[in-house]
């Protein structure tokens, strides 16, 4: 009976080391998405790159974004919210791009930056 109790121990204990693993890869992928984003906005409020192509790759980074804010927990902290302000976010901006509007770049960079650091620090996710 020892035995058996044990082992039903161990087996939740990895379950939960490995939902807590796949959370975390989860949360930092979607850092990485956003900080891609991040950077090409940046590069295009300097005109260092196209316009289409800031275009391909915003729209990639909230697609690939709003996807994984779904896998995301939203208790306690609410991550999944969190990346869902993310993906509005960029998701403007890639209209904005379509619309060849770049004055407003500027804000959404600054909105980016703000909600990845509230993510990291929700999910306690190192910089």
């Amino acid at each position: 009976m020892k035995l058996f109790i044990i082992a039903l121990f161990l087996v939740c204990l990895t379950s939960c080391s490995d939902e807590q693993q796949q959370r975390d890869r989860k949360i930092r992928d979607v850092l990485s998405w956003s900080a891609t984003a991040e950077m090409v906005l940046d590069a295009r409020t300097e005109m260092l790159v196209s316009n289409s192509f800031a275009i391909l790759t915003i729209e990639r980074c909230a697609k690939e974004i709003g996807s994984l804010s779904k896998e995301l927990p939203t208790f306690p902290e609410n991550l999944a919210a969190l990346a869902g302000r993310l993906n509005m976010i960029t998701g403007s901006a890639h209209r904005e791009l379509i619309n060849g509007r770049t004055d407003g770049l500027s804000r959404y960079l600054r909105d980016l930056r703000s909600v990845e650091s509230e993510l990291r620090v929700k999910s306690g996710a190192a910089d």
